[in-house]
């Protein structure tokens, strides 16, 4: 059985090498003993052999160690970014578990191929799992993504558009598949219906919903929310004003950098971080001073994690120094 010790993934510079054991070994391994991060890093990049054999075997392997394995895959792939886990993924989205199934969707967040994309879309639709089927919905984000640069072919890209954007609006949907829904679809934002959509989400009552909409206003680029996000850069939820700070930073206005300034000083931790990262990504020689005094300022305290994110935000601000995105 997997045990909490199994999961541990090591720094990258500690990594052990990929071993070469056949790939039979492996997958036997995984089923007697404890799920080992060498073990499953040896199913990345299978062969149509390799990835029919542990289809075949996937099944009989006990609940716990099907999601160990896949939750692994998840880290493993986020920490190590030569590791793909396509073809070893497929079977756990089929599988019995509704926890198998919906990480098994996180973990396959840079796998761009058609047949996921028509897979997403079904389980959107039919999966049993209300969990399953709001990752699915994030899941689509990336190929919604993809279709607004132009990246997937109008057939499939007016496919995905219109049932993400069935889904964000079915009021027989749970919020949860109404907000992931959302933010997925915020990729077409310059789309009417779309635009229509997240205003009336923004408009909920539900203040989860409220957030959902801000994410997707950012997803879009687009700057014919300034004047909204401006608005909720204000509120006295800290939940709608992280969301709208870090949705500035995807539009990218450089008329939201005085609000963004502003909220460097927020009482809460995780609103001043989005609007670090907001002025880096919005860039200009403003942003960049006040990165620079922020940075003198965590310095002097010590505090290494501010002075980190700062530092990469500066970095990232420098490179629009001279040409800040959007304003005059």
């Amino acid at each position: 059985m997997p045990t909490p010790m199994s999961l541990a993934i090591l720094p990258n510079d500690e990594q052990p090498p990929v071993d070469e054991r056949p790939i039979s070994e492996i997958i036997a391994l995984l089923r007697t003993g404890p799920v080992r991060a060498t073990d499953v890093a040896r199913l990345s990049d299978l062969d149509r052999a390799g990835a029919g054999a542990l289809a075949e075997v996937w099944p009989r392997y006990d609940e716990a160690t099907r999601i160990a394995i896949v939750r692994l895959m998840e880290a493993l792939a986020e920490e190590r970014v030569e590791l793909i886990f396509s073809r070893a993924l497929r079977p756990a989205l089929e599988d019995d578990s509704p926890v198998v199934r919906q990480v098994a969707i996180a973990a396959l967040w840079e796998d761009a191929s058609t047949d996921l994309l028509d897979r997403l879309l079904n389980m959107l639709e039919s999966d049993p799992s209300i969990d399953a089927r709001a990752e699915a919905a994030k899941g689509l984000g990336h190929f919604a993504a993809l279709a607004a640069a132009d990246e997937l072919d109008d057939t499939q890209a007016d496919a995905l558009r219109a049932r993400l954007l069935d889904a964000a609006t079915d009021p027989e949907q749970t919020s949860v598949i109404q907000r992931r829904a959302i933010e997925a679809v915020g990729a077409f934002g310059k789309d009417d219906e779309v635009r229509e959509a997240i205003e009336t989400a923004h408009g909920s009552e539900d203040q989860s919903m409220q957030a959902s909409a801000l994410f997707a206003m950012g997803r879009s680029h687009d700057p014919y929310w300034l004047d909204l996000l401006l608005g909720e850069l204000a509120s006295g939820e800290a939940e709608l004003r992280f969301e709208a700070a870090r949705a500035c930073g995807l539009v990218g206005h450089d008329d939201l950098v005085p609000e963004l300034i502003a909220l460097c000083d927020d009482e809460d931790m995780e609103v001043r971080h989005a609007a670090i990262t907001s002025l880096g990504q919005i860039g200009g020689r403003a942003a960049v001073r006040v990165l620079e005094s922020l940075a003198a300022a965590a310095d002097a305290a010590e505090a290494t994690a501010d002075l980190e994110l700062i530092a990469a935000a500066i970095e990232e601000a420098q490179l629009n120094v001279e040409q800040p995105r959007g304003g005059l």
